[in-house]
């Protein structure tokens, strides 16, 4: 019975995608917008390899300071004799002639220092090798190998890989976190038409902008990714620095196990072309802005400083055994302040992070407060009114700070103690000038009419008001733009599960239609839903329009696959 649904899904994903790719609308977004011009290719025209924009890798991986094997206990050894150029494509062919230990050869190359780009639109045509124990790869290493530490803390984008034994099912994959083996990683899974990785080109592509990383094949979205972490910078490090690209077909290794009497040889990874197209650095969207998401793991190295009050003292730290439902990651902060049973104030912290807040509308952030407590927290935001991206220290008054009381207790006004995660949303229009502290400026907030400077840094202060200790976690300070005011963000405003009358909700299942790909409504989105969708499939049936265009198309395709197996809900989008 397992096997009959993972053929059915199959088999449904492989209709939708022809269907789109017939439909003559399955574009990616950046190949038919005029602001993302070609800036680099190669389309393998000539004789042999162009060296002005590849350098061949050679050897066992040794020389390059991995281990033998490439790191990932691969079987071939990489020469330069295994690139042919010639009728329009390039052929990276992998051969058993008795080179190397293992007595297999191939190629690998890469264009560091000829081709190195900080966000775009990285592409390939190509067809695959099918084979036990082939292993292909486009994919992309940062030119500074170790700027957030050596591998995976600096990063790692895999584009397309394939393995032979299972040549439809495509991976796109992200590694990152700290160096190896405190490393992760996140993905996706897309499989091609049954049969047509073996014959067929296709195209594979990643379109890379700020905070935001997108899977395409043959123009389908397939996977999003918007979270990720390096212990050695704030977020969106390491994805935020010079990559370059790599073409490999290894073979045997960890992925696809090695190749036996079964693999035939030679076998060859067929490129057509590879493009790479300029993008906007930010991804157009409602004008969210992420102040920090935690998941750097390091705060006092991230521009977070913590100090001491009048009573009590505390610091900060960060923790990944507790983190928020949604936009949680894999690491929050925790804040704890003990008081000696005394009211006054206990200490704080905070961070120093130049924002522009022009147009936002809400300070937002996730708090996790202890039981049986009473505090309250100040919240600060201080104002850069002179320009010198840096906030004056009194009484020089150039600058100023507004002020938010968050009060914490059993029945707190702002968050409950030990109610669990909750999300608070406080209007930017509800900070009050604070003239107690910095007392200079215009007297007018950043992202109001009339702010003429930007936010520096967001300070907490812990005001203890019962004796009682003040222990709470927090993750994900952001600013957003909410223009209805209904406390939820504009780009979540039709994606809520929480009750919010201004969503497009075509189900009236409480899920808005951006997140609710979950078409039969058992709350889980699957291959029956896929099986409902495709049959909607170029229609205008709101109840599959799940961007509420109007159309039920190419768009959300994307999103039925990029939360497939997931559940509805905001967690479902970025993850």
């Amino acid at each position: 019975m397992k096997m009959k649904i993972i053929l059915m899904l199959k088999s449904m994903l492989a209709l939708l995608a022809v269907s789109l790719l017939f439909s003559g609308t399955a574009q990616a977004s950046c190949v038919a917008d005029p602001d993302c011009p070609l800036v680099w290719a190669d389309e393998f025209d000539g004789s042999s390899l162009d060296l002005t924009k590849w350098t061949h890798m050679v050897g066992t991986g040794t020389s390059y300071g991995l281990p033998f094997g490439w790191g990932n206990n691969e079987q071939q050894y990489y020469t330069t004799n295994n690139t042919t150029v010639s009728d329009g494509t390039l052929k990276i062919t992998a051969k058993n002639d008795g080179v190397g230990f293992f007595g297999y050869s191939s190629a690998r190359i890469r264009s560091k220092g000829k081709g190195d780009w900080t966000y775009g639109r990285f592409e390939m045509r190509a067809r695959l090798p099918v084979s036990q124990g082939m292993w292909p790869a486009f994919w992309m290493l940062p030119t500074d190998p170790s700027i957030y530490g050596i591998w995976a803390a600096s990063g790692e984008i895999d584009i397309m890989e394939s393995t032979g034994d299972q040549p439809d099912r495509i991976l796109g994959t992200l590694h990152y976190g700290g160096s190896y083996p405190d490393n992760t990683s996140s993905g996706g899974s897309y499989y091609l038409p049954a049969g047509s990785a073996n014959g067929e080109f296709h195209t594979y592509a990643v379109e890379w902008q700020q905070g935001s990383i997108r899977w395409y094949i043959d123009d389908v979205l397939y996977s999003v990714k918007t979270s990720w972490y390096s212990t050695n910078g704030p977020f969106p490090a390491p994805f935020d620095v010079d990559f370059h690209l790599l073409l490999n077909l290894a073979v045997g290794g960890n992925l696809p196990g090695n190749a036996d009497g079964s693999t035939i040889f030679p076998m060859d990874f067929e490129i057509d072309y590879v493009r790479v197209y300029e993008l906007p650095a930010t991804v157009p969207s409602s004008g969210d802005r992420v102040f920090d998401d935690m998941e750097h793991a390091a705060p006092f190295d991230n521009g977070w400083f913590s100090f001491g009050g009048s009573v009590g003292g505390g610091d900060i730290g960060a923790q990944s055994m507790r983190v928020p439902p949604f936009d949680g990651g894999s690491w929050a902060l925790w804040s704890g302040w003990g008081t000696g049973g005394a009211t006054g104030f206990a200490g704080g912290f905070g961070r120093n992070f130049p924002t522009d807040l022009n147009d936002v509308t809400h300070f937002s952030f996730w708090i996790n407060p202890a039981a049986g407590q009473a505090y309250n927290i100040e919240i600060n935001l201080q104002d850069d009114d002179n320009g010198d991206n840096a906030i004056a220290s009194p009484p020089d008054g150039a600058d100023d700070e507004f002020q938010y009381i968050c009060s914490v207790g059993p029945a707190g006004s702002c968050a409950v103690a030990g109610g669990g995660w909750q999300k608070i949303e406080i209007p930017l229009s509800s900070f009050y000038d604070d003239n107690g502290y910095h007392f200079g400026g215009n007297g007018v907030l950043d992202a109001g009419a009339g702010g003429n400077g930007q936010l520096v840094s967001i300070v907490f202060a812990i005001i203890a008001t019962s004796g009682s200790n003040a222990n709470f976690d927090t993750d994900f300070w952001s600013f957003i733009v909410d223009g209805d005011g209904d406390g939820i963000s504009d780009s979540l405003d039709n994606c809520s599960d929480v009750p919010n009358a201004d969503q497009i909700d075509a189900d009236d299942d409480g899920f808005g239609n951006l997140c609710d790909p979950d078409l039969n409504n058992d709350n889980v989105v699957n291959f029956l839903d896929m099986g409902i969708f495709s049959g909607l499939f170029l229609s205008a049936d709101p109840v599959a329009d799940f961007n509420s265009d109007g159309a039920v198309n190419f768009l959300d395709i994307g999103l039925i696959q990029t939360m497939f197996l997931g559940t509805p809900g905001p967690g479902a989008v970025s993850e």
